[in-house]
């Protein structure tokens, strides 16, 4: 993933981050930030692409709908 903003100093944890994998720190990937809305829209999109019978969202799915949130129930 990218820096949102300009060249600036990096965290002490994307620091970390980078000697663990042996990424050069001038990179302009960051990896410690978290995607945004559309970064995961694009994912979600690529990985339906890829794989589009997943069995493992299928029992994901199958199981959120099967059994619901606890607040949603008996709301009135």
């Amino acid at each position: 993933m990218t820096p949102h903003g300009g060249r600036g100093r990096i965290s002490r944890q994307e620091r970390l981050a980078r000697t663990a994998l042996g990424m050069p720190a001038e990179h302009p990937e960051l990896l410690t930030r978290k995607p945004g809305r559309a970064e995961w829209r694009q994912l979600t999109t690529w990985l339906a692409e890829m794989w589009p019978n997943d069995e493992y969202a299928f029992i994901v799915t199958e199981t959120l709908r099967q059994d619901p949130p606890p607040w949603t129930q008996d709301w009135r």
